[in-house]
C-alpha cells in the first residue's frame, strides 16, 4: 500500500485516526499497541515473507540489546594491537630490557599480552573478547549487514565475479525486502546507542514499534531512538493543530509526488531509456531529460518525507526533517547538510567519525570523506553507477573542504560571500549535482556515456544528426522544437511548464518546514501556514486536483534503494 493510493488515503489512514481517537483516553500503552498493530498490517500488505524477515531481525537485535545492556558483562577493552602484535613487535624485546619500568600500557607489555594469545592463553582471551559487549556488538552488526548484503548485493557480486572469471552463471537475484536499507540503519544506530548505554531496552513491543513504525520504516527519515523514544512514552490523542498541520504537510507532499515528480518522470524516463538503448538523443533533449530527473528525484523523495512527517504530526509524533532546500546550496558541503539530512548524519556518526573524521589531519579527513561517500553511494544500490556517484561526491566534498580551508580568513572569503558570488556558486553547485544525478540515474556505464556524450558533444540539432525534417506549416516555436528536440521525447508545453514550476518552487519559495514552522532564525516566510479559511480552501483545491491524478500509480524512487 502506497501513501499515494486511494486505499491508504480513504481507508487505512481514516481508520487509524478513528482508532487513535477512540483509544486516546486509555493511555500511551494502548495507543502504542494501536500504532504497532497498524504498522504490522501496513508492512504485511507488502508481503508476509518481508514481515517475517523484519520480525526475525527485530527479535535477534532485541536479544543482542538485552545482552549489551547487562551491567555485569565486561566491556572488552582489548584493542587490536593487544590481540595481533605488529610485525616489529614480534621480534620481541631482549631479556635484558627494563621490564620493571614498563607500565601496563607500554608497547612491550602489549607485546607480551599479544604473545600470550598465541601461547595457550590466547583462546581464553579471544573467548573473553567474543563474549564481551564489544564482541557482541560486532557480532550483531555483522548479522544485521548479512541480510542486506545478500538481498541487495549478491546478484551484483555474482555478476561481476562471473565477468572476472569469464563464465556465465544462472543466478536468480533474491527479491529485495521493502525498506531493508532503512530499517537496517535504524537497527545499527539503536544497537550502538544501547552499547554506549545511552538507551535501555524497554520491552520487545516498544522495540518493535520503534523499528517498524509505518510512517518511516519504508523510506525514512532514518530516526534514532533518542529522538523518538521519549515521544512514544508520551503518546496521546491527536490535537486539532496537529491534525491541521499534518493534513497540510501530507497534502503538500502528495502534490509534490503526484503533480510534479510523476509528471516529470515521464520525460526523464523517455530520455534515459533512450540513452540505455543507444537511441539518438539531441543535446537539448539530454539536458532537459537530466533536469527532469533532478527535479523528479527531489519532489519524489521530499514528497514522501513530507507525507511521513505529516502522518507523524497527526499522531502527535515529530519526525526529524530530511530536506532543507538542498538546491539552494552554495557548495557540496552545504548540499549534504541539506539533502537527506538523516542519512548524512547517520553516515557521519557511524562511518566518518569511526574512520577518524578530521582528527588526524586534512589528508586523512579527505580520505575519510571519500570512503564515507563511496560506501554511501554503494548503499543506494548494487551497481557501478552508484559507486561512481558516491566516489564523485566524496571527491567533490574533499575539494570543497580544501578550498574552504585555503580561503578561510582571507579577503577572498569575504568577496565570495557577496550576493552575486553566492548566486554564482548556487548555480555552479546545482550544475555539479545535476551531472551527478545523471550517473545516479543511468542503469549502465554505457547509458552514462551516452547521456554525457549527448549533453556535451551533441548532435545539437536535427540537421547535425543527419535528419531531414519537414518544417512546412510549423510555427516559429514548432520549428525550434523540431530542430532541437527532433526525437519527440519531450512533446508539447507540459514538460517545460513542469520544469519552470520546479525551478520557481525550489529557488523562490520556502520549503515545507519553513511554511509550517518558520525559518531557522525564527522568522516566518511570506507564505506561512495559518489555520485560516484561505489556507483551508487552497489546500482543499490542491488536494482535489491531486486526488484526481492519484490513479496514475507510481511507487516512490527510494523504495528501490
Amino acid at each position: 500500500m502506497l501513501f499515494n493510493s486511494y486505499s491508504f488515503i480513504f481507508l487505512f489512514l481514516p481508520l487509524l485516526l478513528l482508532c487513535w481517537r477512540l483509544t486516546a483516553g486509555y493511555g500511551a500503552t494502548r495507543l502504542s499497541l494501536v500504532l504497532l498493530l497498524f504498522s504490522v498490517v501496513f508492512y504485511a500488505l507488502w508481503g508476509l515473507p518481508f514481515l517475517l524477515l523484519l520480525a526475525a531481525i527485530l527479535g535477534m537485535n532485541y536479544a543482542f540489546a538485552l545482552a549489551l545492556a547487562d551491567p555485569n558483562r565486561p566491556d572488552g577493552t582489548m584493542d587490536e594491537t593487544e590481540i595481533i602484535p605488529e610485525e616489529a613487535e614480534l621480534a620481541g624485546p631482549s631479556e635484558s630490557s627494563d621490564a620493571q619500568a614498563e607500565g601496563p600500557g607500554s608497547r612491550p607489555a602489549k607485546f607480551r599480552r599479544g604473545r600470550r594469545l598465541f601461547q595457550g592463553n590466547g583462546l581464553k582471551g579471544a573467548r573473553a573478547w567474543a563474549c564481551s559487549r564489544k564482541g557482541l556488538l560486532a557480532m550483531a552488526l555483522i548479522l544485521n549487514l548479512l541480510p542486506l548484503l545478500w538481498f541487495k548485493y549478491s546478484w551484483f557480486f555474482a555478476q561481476n565475479l562471473a565477468l572476472l572469471m569469464g563464465t556465465q552463471w544462472n543466478f536468480t537475484p533474491p527479491g529485495l525486502p521493502l525498506g531493508i536499507s532503512f530499517y537496517t540503519f535504524i537497527q545499527i544506530a539503536w544497537l550502538v546507542s544501547v552499547y554506549r548505554r545511552q538507551v535501555t531496552p524497554q520491552g520487545f513491543s516498544r522495540h518493535a514499534l520503534f523499528s517498524a513504525c509505518f510512517p518511516y520504516v519504508i523510506s525514512g527519515p532514518i530516526v534514532r531512538y533518542e529522538q523518538l523514544g521519549p515521544q512514544l512514552d508520551d503518546l496521546s490523542g491527536s490535537t486539532a493543530e496537529g491534525l491541521a498541520q499534518g493534513f497540510t504537510l501530507f497534502t503538500i507532499g502528495l502534490a509534490k509526488k503526484v503533480l510534479l515528480a510523476d509528471g516529470l518522470a515521464v520525460y526523464a524516463n523517455a530520455v534515459f531509456n533512450a540513452a540505455e538503448k543507444a537511441f539518438p538523443i539531441s543535446r537539448a533533449e539530454a539536458w532537459l531529460g537530466s533536469l527532469c530527473y533532478t527535479f523528479q528525484l527531489y519532489f519524489d523523495f521530499s514528497g514522501y518525507t513530507d507525507m511521513a512527517i505529516g502522518i507523524g504530526l497527526m499522531l502527535g509524533l515529530r519526525l526529524p526533517e530530511n530536506f532543507d532546500s538542498p538546491y539552494k546550496s552554495t557548495g557540496i558541503v552545504d548540499f549534504w547538510r541539506r539533502w537527506h539530512i538523516t542519512l548524512s548524519s547517520w553516515l557521519r556518526d557511524f562511518l566518518y567519525i569511526p574512520l577518524g573524521g578530521n582528527r588526524k589531519g586534512r589528508l586523512m579527513q579527505y580520505r575519510n570523506l571519500f570512503l564515507t561517500m563511496l560506501i554511501g553511494g554503494a548503499w543506494h544500490g548494487a551497481g557501478w553507477t552508484f559507486i561512481i556517484w558516491g566516489a564523485l561526491h566524496g571527491s567533490m566534498l574533499g575539494v570543497n573542504h580544501f578550498f574552504r580551508a585555503c580561503i578561510k580568513g582571507t579577503l577572498l572569503e569575504k568577496v565570495l560571500a557577496t550576493p552575486p558570488m553566492r548566486i554564482f556558486f548556487i548555480l555552479f553547485t546545482f550544475l555539479c549535482i545535476n551531472l551527478g544525478w545523471v550517473i545516479f540515474r543511468t542503469v549502465s556505464l554505457d547509458g552514462t556515456a551516452a547521456m554525457f556524450g549527448a549533453m556535451f558533444a551533441g548532435p545539437f540539432t536535427a540537421e547535425a544528426a543527419g535528419l531531414t525534417a519537414d518544417y512546412a506549416g510549423l510555427s516559429t516555436m514548432g520549428v525550434l522544437a523540431a530542430r532541437w528536440l527532433p526525437n519527440n521525447y519531450l512533446q508539447g508545453w507540459l514538460p517545460f511548464a513542469l520544469l519552470g514550476i520546479s525551478f520557481v518552487l525550489c529557488w523562490a519559495f520556502p520549503n515545507s518546514h519553513e511554511l509550517l514552522h518558520g525559518r531557522r532564525d525564527g522568522s516566518r516566510p511570506y507564505l506561512s501556514w495559518q489555520p485560516s479559511m484561505a489556507w483551508a480552501t487552497g489546500l482543499a483545491c490542491l488536494a482535489f486536483v491531486t486526488l484526481i491524478l492519484v490513479s496514475r500509480k507510481a511507487t516512490f524512487l527510494y523504495f528501490q534503494f
